[in-house]
């Protein structure tokens, strides 16, 4: 990096999510991107790294739901060790973004989960925060889920699922199995809030997106089929 905090890398094609720039280089200043230019366009005092001939380079994906990788499932072992595990298995693939993901599970599991992303996150900017799936989910729409961990909220639900103080806390539930004004409460605490593994009605969707919800988890799949008046 130069004394102005601006580098740059060059590749033979360079796809900027709408446009692929062939022999193009990327001016990077600081921790932005500041242009997408030809090589010989670029400042003289600015070093550049070539990529091979013939490599692309893109933007890297964002991943919100990661149950696993490398051989290692987050239930299974939720630390700090098995995230960095995860997070190398897909930093392969182009994932620099992700939320480690539990699905259903006790109490205890949700907690260490969480001590285990937020000791993660101080060594690795790519671990955004938590994506708990579950555990307030339909038992009709299981899926993978063990029906034994599916339950209603109960007293200090809303502190558990708030409890990581830095990051994204993402959870998916299922409306229909919450009581009225929780996805409120966990929202207006700094929850992202999505739908998913769900029987909710029409109406009960409304609701709950009035409430705060933002998203659906794997979007019609363990969801009922949409029927001609809904």
């Amino acid at each position: 990096m130069s004394e102005s905090g601006q580098f740059a890398i060059s590749a033979s094609h360079v796809f900027d999510g709408n446009t692929v720039h062939e022999n193009a280089a990327v001016l990077i200043d600081g921790s932005r991107v500041a242009a997408i230019m030809p090589p010989h366009r670029l400042p003289k005092h600015v070093p550049t790294k070539e990529l091979p001939d013939g490599a692309w380079l893109a933007p890297g994906f964002i991943d919100l739901q990661v149950n696993g990788g490398g051989d290692v499932l987050f239930n299974d072992d939720p630390s700090p060790e098995a995230i960095q595990t995860i997070f190398a298995a897909h930093r392969r693939f182009g994932t620099t973004a992700m939320l480690p993901t539990l699905i259903s599970d006790n109490d205890e599991k949700m907690q260490r989960a969480a001590k285990a992303v937020s000791e993660a996150m101080q060594s690795e900017p790519g671990v955004l925060g938590i994506h708990y799936e579950g555990p307030f989910l339909s038992p009709e729409r299981p899926g993978v889920h063990d029906p034994r961990m599916l339950r209603r909220p109960g007293e200090g639900d809303v502190r558990l699922l708030t409890s990581l103080r830095h990051g994204k806390t993402l959870v998916t539930l299922a409306p229909e199995c919450v009581p009225a004004g929780f996805v409120a409460d966990i929202r207006g605490l700094g929850c992202v809030v999505s739908l998913g593994h769900s029987m909710a009605t029409y109406e009960q969707t409304r609701v709950a997106m009035a409430e705060g919800l933002t998203g659906f988890t794997h979007l019609f799949n363990a969801m009922p089929a949409p029927t001609a008046r809904e």
